[in-house]
């Protein structure tokens, strides 16, 4: 066991080897750190084993399963994360002082809506604010924002927790969209009693999303979706749509803007489901006044401007 305030300990540790520290404590993964950073493997190791040899213990069990820490390293970590958060605060005191946009905001949104919303607008928010960085984290899966370090989580039918605050970004309904060369090859769907006929492309990662309901005669009715063909989420979907694999489901709006471009055709859009989800950017309780998230915030009210729009 060891003394955190032994003499000396402190000046040899940087703010970015805490920071460090916990994202290595937070994925347990080398590999991923290293991805995040755009840093090779073999020089985030280098670094982790510099702060053991500072300290002159382990704090990390290495396997080829990945890391997992030492009773040592799990108090190094309660230090880090208290150091982090600390920095953190300061900097977000001095930024809302000065009013200023610059640093680093994380930022998570699902597959499709980073694909066709936040990817092709992100130069705009680059070139306002020439101090900002952004580390876009995608994925359809609901992050913990707390432990993995997101300052703002763009998220549909997702409700916050307490400790968050939500910014409402807009809306859309969920259709079933083809491709031109699906739909000339095998047919339109009249009726969703058709779709047994068809290739349907399922969610692999969210079972729910399997559940495709229908409107017939203001009744509401579901077909359950075990596609030949699915994917892990929403963005490959719309993919696998486009190149002529089957029927998905998917976000409307992106959906119309891909018909209008002519990749993709509307299916049974007499039966569509009624059913709104909210789309929003979500944020911890006392962060949502930070310049640089409030700045964030006002970009992506402006990305998803279309989503305000009547679908």
């Amino acid at each position: 066991m060891w003394n955190f305030r032994q003499p000396g300990l402190m000046t040899k540790f940087t703010l970015q080897d805490f920071q460090l520290f916990v994202r290595l404590a937070e994925s347990l993964s080398v590999a991923a750190v290293a991805r995040e950073r755009g840093e090779h493997p073999s020089r985030i190791s280098r670094m982790l084993s510099h702060m053991e040899a500072e300290c002159g213990l382990r704090l990390f069990h290495r396997s080829t399963h990945g890391l997992s820490l030492t009773d040592d390293g799990c108090i190094f970590l309660e230090h880090a994360k208290t150091i982090t958060r600390d920095a953190d605060a300061l900097a977000d005191d001095l930024a809302a002082r000065s009013n200023r946009v610059f640093g680093l905001v994380r930022i998570s949104a699902p597959c499709i809506l980073a694909e066709y919303v936040l990817i092709p607008r992100l130069r705009q928010l680059a070139h306002r604010h020439a101090d900002l960085n952004i580390s876009l984290h995608i994925s359809d899966r609901q992050v913990d924002m707390s432990t993995e370090g997101i300052d703002i989580a763009v998220r549909a039918g997702i409700s916050p927790r307490d400790t968050h605050v939500a910014r409402k970004l807009g809306s859309h309904r969920r259709a079933l969209y083809a491709s031109p060369a699906y739909l000339a090859a095998r047919g339109m769907p009249e009726t969703p009693r058709d779709l047994a006929r068809h290739d349907l492309i399922a969610n692999a990662a969210v079972s729910a999303h399997n559940q495709w309901p229908f409107d017939e005669d203001d009744a509401l009715s579901v077909l359950p979706v075990a596609g030949r063909i699915q994917a892990d989420n929403t963005a490959a979907i719309v993919s696998l749509a486009q190149a002529g694999l089957g029927i998905g489901r998917i976000n409307k709006v992106i959906g119309q803007e891909l018909a209008a471009r002519g990749s993709l055709t509307q299916v049974l859009a007499g039966y569509e489901d009624p059913t709104e989800f909210e789309i929003s950017a979500v944020t911890l309780a006392p962060r949502n006044r930070v310049p640089k998230i409030s700045a964030c915030l006002d970009f992506l009210a402006e990305c998803f401007s279309a989503f305000r729009e009547p679908a």
